[in-house]
């Protein structure tokens, strides 16, 4: 596979596994939240010991550009697919998951062609994952199957690793935010490029539900894209920065997010330099759109 194909697909795990940012599920008109504005309230992962949660997974990418060599970087990428999260067991300080999926699907379309690939991790041989009660991941094992599938020259689970979105450590009250930082190399056409964000979350609202206290929560974030390498007597370089906004809905009493959106952009360019001159540059962007929904929990 190639290098076009290993960035939109990093990028669009990325966007996948936690830009970190969610919403509201459509039950209708919310009652206005009854609540103290000083209330405090603990937003943990905690899950019930063996409940299983299924997600629905729709993602979209696209970037418009051009390469180093002047080529066209115009691509689209599309995921859809199911993750089933099995809380195997519950512990002061962690919650122990087994994660599998009947089968993601990935789209490619670039230069009138079309790809396809379908990465799948059985129930039978799940990635075993451990969380603190933050929501950050701690520790990931038995990754071998899904890491045979992977077409990429990086672990997938790093891309986990670094994105999944993490909660404060301390109770809040509405109004507060508290913020994370995610960093993650990826190869990419002889360099090592460099995706880091800066997020915001924002506890904006609780409000009843049918399954209990829902916190409806924002996010915003910076993101930004830099690699270089040496080509000949030149400098090239990858540079980008974008912006976006997300929402999050947490279930408070359940100890879970029961939907997730994000939409960003970014614009940057491909820049050669001499010295420190600008000597030719090709601009590009790359938009993102990516929803998690609570199917069902069980």
């Amino acid at each position: 596979m190639n290098s076009r194909h290993l960035l939109l697909i990093t990028l669009l795990l990325e966007s996948l596994w936690g830009l970190s940012t969610d919403t509201v599920p459509d039950y209708g008109e919310w009652p206005q939240a009854q609540v103290s504005p000083t209330e405090q309230y603990k937003l943990r992962f905690s899950p019930r010991p063996r409940q299983t949660l299924v997600y629905s997974l729709q993602s979209r990418m696209e970037s418009e550009g051009q390469s180093f060599l002047g080529k066209s970087l115009t691509l689209s990428a599309q995921a859809d697919g199911e993750i089933d999260v099995f809380i195997r067991h519950v512990a002061t300080d962690g919650v122990f998951t087994e994660l599998s999926s009947p089968g993601i699907r990935i789209f490619f379309q670039t230069f009138g062609r079309q790809d396809e690939i379908t990465m799948k991790n059985p129930s039978d041989s799940p990635v075993q994952m451990t969380f603190d009660r933050a929501g950050r991941i701690r520790d990931i094992k038995n990754i071998e199957t899904l890491e045979d599938q992977n077409p990429m020259n990086f672990s997938i689970l790093e891309v986990l690793r670094n994105y999944w979105p993490a909660f404060p450590d301390r109770p809040i009250t509405v109004g507060e935010s508290w913020p994370d930082h995610k960093r993650l190399v990826v190869p990419f056409q002889g360099m090592s490029l460099i995706v880091e964000l800066k997020i915001s979350f924002t506890l904006n609202a609780v409000v009843p539900s049918p399954e209990g206290r829902l916190a409806l929560i924002t996010a915003a974030y910076t993101a930004t894209l830099a690699g270089d390498r040496e080509v000949e007597s030149f400098r090239a370089s990858f540079e980008g920065s974008g912006t976006g906004t997300g929402s999050l809905s947490f279930m408070i009493d359940g100890g879970y997010f029961s939907e997730y959106r994000l939409d960003y952009a970014i614009d940057g360019a491909m820049v050669m330099r001499k010295a420190e001159s600008r000597v030719v540059e090709w601009p590009f962007q790359l938009t993102a759109q990516t929803s998690l929904l609570l199917l069902e929990w069980r």
